[in-house]
């Protein structure tokens, strides 16, 4: 396929996908390589998944595609890079829920989480699970709430982050059974596990990608996978729905550009993006992962962040949650 540097830069009229009008030429500098900012660890899950698809839009557009991994800061230093990243569409950037969550955190953030950003798409969503130790006295969601009721303000539940998806997912969990279970955030996943396995901590809530392979290794066990339905292939793990509206994602992961990016570059972008999301290659990838491949139009992804947001909001408000050291 010619590169889309090329296509964009020779001065061909973008034609109209998604819904996103072509209605003036991209310009792409050619020969110029591509940056894809993440805002997690290289390793991490969505690490991974991030790198399958970078690796097929370089096969696709013939240039390399350069992955910036860029943690800290509740996700907020990458995206920040993103933010001020020239708006030719060769920085593209991964997003979290966290990048929905932190508007409600953070008294000042670098720049507008709603008019700085344009949505390229969805790329998937993903489950949260609550996971503890084989040894931890609790194998039930029931017996959870049972020795939290019995012992107020003992327990504990870790989550990869103060302010992470799985963090606000347990508040929620806190709200709804009327429990007192102090949070303890970590600075990613794979910091939190050894506790949770020693049992220095009670329980956690995690991304089931980065819980699992702790979970095949008989270290931890799945009390409960939050969300409507089980995981396909994992139908063994015990389901807690009504955490949240039936349909709602409890994790999500896509992908956003600067917002002066032209919209027929975005379009361009969103397509080969959403080529790449559904190669096979980058399916059995993300399968391995246990999310759930999922790409929407540019104009479906600001709609859906934009509900994120508002969603987010009224959990942070109702929780009382606050962060030691925003700014």
């Amino acid at each position: 396929m010619r590169s889309v540097a090329n296509a964009m830069s020779g001065g061909l009229l973008v034609l109209a996908v998604s819904g996103v009008s072509g209605a003036h030429a991209a310009s792409l500098p050619a020969a110029k390589p591509f940056r894809f900012v993440l805002p997690v660890a290289a390793g991490a899950s969505a690490d991974v998944g991030a790198r399958a698809i970078g690796r097929e839009l370089a096969s696709m557009w013939e240039q390399p595609v350069i992955v910036d991994n860029r943690p800290g800061g509740g996700t907020t230093v990458a995206t920040n890079v993103i933010a001020r990243a020239p708006s030719d569409g060769h920085t593209f950037g991964w997003v979290i829920a966290a990048h929905a969550i932190n508007p409600s955190l953070y008294p000042k953030l670098p720049y507008d989480t709603a008019r700085d950003f344009a949505g390229v798409t969805l790329v998937y969503r993903l489950r949260i699970a609550i996971v503890a130790a084989p040894t931890f006295p609790a194998q039930t969601v029931k017996e959870l709430i049972g020795l939290a009721k019995a012992r107020p303000g003992e327990l504990s539940y870790a989550s990869p982050a103060t302010g992470s998806g799985p963090h606000l997912l347990g508040e929620l969990f806190k709200l709804k059974h009327g429990i007192d279970m102090q949070h303890i955030g970590y600075k990613g996943g794979s910091t939190a596990h050894p506790d949770v396995i020693s049992e220095r901590v009670a329980v956690m809530f995690d991304a089931l990608p980065g819980a699992l392979p702790h979970i095949k290794a008989g270290k931890l066990k799945v009390l409960a996978i939050i969300g409507d339905a089980p995981v396909p292939g994992f139908e063994e793990f015990p389901v807690l729905a009504g955490l949240l509206p039936a349909g709602v994602a409890t994790g999500w992961n896509g992908i956003v550009v600067p917002a002066s990016t032209p919209r027929a570059v975005v379009a361009r972008l969103n397509a080969d993006i959403t080529a790449a999301v559904r190669s096979s290659s980058v399916r059995e990838r993300l399968a391995a992962l246990t999310v759930e491949p999922v790409t929407t139009t540019p104009e479906a992804f600001d709609r859906f962040i934009r509900d994120e947001i508002a969603r987010w909001a009224d959990v942070v408000k109702r929780a009382g949650i606050k962060l030691a050291h925003a700014s």
